[in-house]
């Protein structure tokens, strides 16, 4: 199994998804139980907190904040954690990078201090804008690739 950088919508979606079999759900069981390497930042984690604590996601997944947590803490757990720069593109100047990755690029920045990872994100504009940098995937694509 790739290393893997998984975007925060692909988390989100797979906290709020009911389908135990939705390659989001699948992807984030695998992260929670260590089948699953993955890289992960602090940009990155917060991220994921801020979102899954936005009121109208609340909302829909009930988890409290407390849960919110633990549920991270698993995450992390097993997490191959990295601290980059957020000025670090992989070489490349943030005048450089395309409109659609701007404000996504904490997660540039970990691509390019893992750049053997595959991103995972159900973004397509983010996908197809790194492309051609590095390894990327759907969840439906890098799921099927589970056990």
């Amino acid at each position: 199994m790739p290393l893997a950088v998984i975007d925060t919508n692909v988390v989100v979606s797979g906290v709020l998804s009911s389908s135990p079999g939705s390659p989001t759900v699948r992807i984030v069981d695998a992260m929670l139980s260590g089948r699953l390497r993955f890289a992960l930042s602090e940009t990155l984690l917060i991220e994921y907190r801020r979102v899954l604590s936005r009121p109208t996601i609340v909302e829909r997944h009930g988890l409290t904040g407390a849960e919110v947590d633990h549920f991270l803490e698993g995450l992390v757990v097993n997490a191959l954690m990295r601290d980059p720069s957020v000025t670090d593109h992989g070489g490349a100047p943030a005048t450089d990078l395309p409109a659609a990755v701007h404000g996504d690029e904490h997660v540039i920045a970990l691509m390019a201090a893992v750049p053997e990872a595959v991103l995972v994100s159900g973004d397509i504009r983010l996908r197809e804008s790194l492309a051609s940098r590095y390894q990327v995937a759907s969840p439906a694509e890098f799921a099927d690739g589970l056990k």
